[in-house]
């Protein structure tokens, strides 16, 4: 009430302006929230562009590179690269947003024989990928990196 001095108006216009207060450092910590979250977001999705650049550079230089339709993922779109590195197989999960950096791997059906998976974990994959980048580096090192062929000796190597 307007002019009110009771003691009563004077809880209610203070439970009114910490209300108020409250709500406007709920509204602050929501929108810094949200930003952080859509930087997170931002970042992740940048970091996850770049491997699947990488990813994309191994399938061009893997023989038999498959790429198919990710039966595990509920949202549309989503893919699954399969290659085979150092004679076993490795795989990722390609977002809809990548799909333009595999145009030059094979399709294939997910029946297909080369796109079924193993049951690797993301461990024993980059575990092998360490082994192989290893041997391969101690075998010819990085001046034949782009020579190897599909029996996995470069030609440096061989003429050694």
């Amino acid at each position: 009430m307007p002019g009110c001095d009771s003691q009563c108006c004077k809880r209610a216009d203070i439970a009114d302006d910490v209300t108020a207060h409250t709500k406007e450092l709920m509204a602050r910590r929501t929108k810094t929230l949200r930003t952080r979250a859509e930087k997170a977001e931002a970042e992740r999705d940048t970091a996850y562009r770049e491997r699947a650049h990488l990813v994309a550079l191994l399938a061009a230089m893997t023989d038999d590179a498959v790429i198919t339709y990710a039966p595990d993922v509920e949202e549309p779109g989503w893919q699954i690269v399969y290659l085979t590195i150092g004679g076993r197989q490795c795989s990722w999960h390609i977002a809809p947003r990548d799909a333009d950096l595999f145009q030059h791997v094979e399709r294939v059906g997910a029946l297909d024989l080369r796109a079924l998976w193993d049951g690797h974990t993301t461990a024993e994959k980059y575990q092998h990928i360490a082994a192989t980048a290893a041997e391969l580096a101690q075998r010819c090192g990085p001046a034949c990196a782009e020579q190897h062929t599909e029996t996995g000796r470069c030609e440096i190597a061989r003429n050694r």
